[in-house]
């Protein structure tokens, strides 16, 4: 969505920082929790015109993003921060946030939404999104780049290390011509290339891979 514009990737702390290796290489910056999107408000200001995202996940947002949220609006910042929404606390061991209804110790609790935070701090341009879904991210993603202020963009799926397994992909190798697209822009830790393209068994089955492959070589072998 933001090809050829020379965005900024202004990174944070949780799983999505792995962001920052090659292929995907949409990590620019990291400092500590909830530095993106203060760090993308004050380079907004030094480059102006220029893209600038942050990216958070749902513990995060809470544990410390929203008062950055809170300055770029107050100062009209005009950032788009992407919070990834996965249903839990991944990275440290799924524990649970303010977001998912219970506390630690598995008490039910109020369930704060992350969109009417976002609305009640006065952000101007939200919307939720299924990641999956590439071409409503993609559209998300570019209403967002030509919104002046402060924009968020959530998306929502559940973390698959907490899920059951979706399917299993395989390579139809009479279709596949090795063009790489699925190796060079996913980078997904199930998919290989030693000799000839394949998918591990660990596949958790999320068909992001099947919807890139410009072929139709990826196909569902099982669920």
């Amino acid at each position: 969505a933001s090809k050829g514009l020379d965005p900024v990737f202004c990174g944070d702390i949780g799983c999505y920082t792995l962001g920052n290796a090659p292929p995907l290489e949409t990590q620019d910056t990291c400092l500590c929790m909830g530095a993106s999107i203060t760090i993308a408000s004050g380079l907004s200001r030094a480059e102006e015109g220029r893209p600038f995202f942050a990216f958070v996940g749902d513990s995060t947002f809470f544990h410390a993003a929203m008062t950055g949220l809170v300055n770029a609006v107050y100062n009209g910042h005009r950032v788009i921060l992407v919070v990834l929404d996965n249903d839990t606390t991944a990275m440290t061991g799924h524990q649970p946030h303010p977001g998912l209804g219970r506390t630690a110790t598995g008490k039910p609790a109020p369930k704060i939404s992350i969109p009417e935070v976002c609305r009640a701090i006065g952000v101007g341009f939200l919307r939720v999104v299924d990641p999956f879904d590439l071409p409503e991210l993609t559209r998300a993603t570019k209403e967002a780049l030509a919104h002046d202020g402060p924009a968020v963009i959530i998306t929502e799926s559940p973390c698959s290390q907490i899920i059951p397994k979706k399917a299993q992909y395989a390579v139809d190798y009479e279709s596949c011509v090795e063009c790489g697209v699925c190796v060079n822009d996913l980078g997904c830790p199930s998919i290989t290339w030693p000799d000839k393209i394949e998918i591990a068994e660990n596949c958790t089955g999320c068909s992001l891979c099947a919807s890139v492959c410009p072929t139709g070589a990826i196909v569902e072998v099982s669920r």
